[in-house]
């Protein structure tokens, strides 16, 4: 374990406990930032290129939830450790830390680094969707496997709750990687919660494609509503 800090638009950020890390170095500094709204700021890492993803803490209850491994970070981190175990692809994750004292100098709840995925020619699905930058038969084959990989996170009771376009990078061959997979994993003993959860993210899923410009179409969206459980 470390201690490491960052360059974020010339001020010097709080110290984070790292206890994954791939760098000696203690201090980086930050390119620039391509994301920075309420949950998260996100940017790119200057030498490195790397993508740096800090989660902000809503409430002081998110520190005290980091004792459990129950915080948002710990469910990004876990999240790609599941899906990664189901066969999916994830980005690689370099780095992880966790901020140390809550305070209000303490904005951040933690980070990660992970890999950047843009240089290998992997763009963001719903940015690829507005854009109309693929066609029909790749379109089919990009939408084919979100759903199985949604089918098989329903499978194995993960619920992936805030799930979006956003969330899957996909390049001109149609291959796709999933990234920010906050997840929540449940039992049979509480499967009634489950079928709750899982069918509110599908639903959710549809509404904000369709609210955010990132249509489906009738077969798409018949596609993904196939997937909500049926309620006894």
């Amino acid at each position: 374990m470390k201690f490491s800090a960052f360059d974020i638009q010339g001020k010097k950020s709080q110290p984070f406990l790292t206890t994954r890390y791939a760098s000696t170095s203690q201090q980086h500094i930050l390119d620039y930032v391509l994301v920075d709204h309420i949950p998260s700021l996100v940017g790119i890492l200057k030498d490195s290129g790397l993508v740096i993803k800090f989660i902000r803490a809503r409430s002081w209850h998110e520190y005290i939830k980091l004792l459990w491994n129950h915080s948002r970070i710990t469910k990004e981190i876990r999240g790609s450790e599941l899906l990664q175990e189901l066969g999916l692809h994830v980005p690689k994750i370099h780095e992880v830390g966790f901020g140390i004292v809550p305070s209000k100098k303490h904005e951040y709840l933690g980070y990660y680094i992970m890999e950047n995925l843009t240089p290998s020619g992997f763009q963001e699905l719903s940015k690829l969707i507005k854009e109309n930058a693929i066609d029909d038969a790749i379109r089919e084959k990009i939408m084919t496997s979100v759903y199985l990989g949604l089918k098989m996170m329903r499978d194995k009771y993960i619920v992936f709750s805030d799930f979006h376009l956003d969330n899957v990078f996909s390049n001109e061959y149609g291959e796709i990687i999933w990234i920010d997979p906050g997840v929540t994993t449940y039992n049979k003993l509480n499967e009634n919660k489950f079928k709750d959860k899982f069918n509110h993210s599908i639903n959710r899923f549809i509404f904000y494609c369709n609210d955010r410009g990132n249509t489906l179409t009738d077969k798409e969206t018949a596609l993904f509503q196939s997937l909500l459980i049926p309620k006894q």
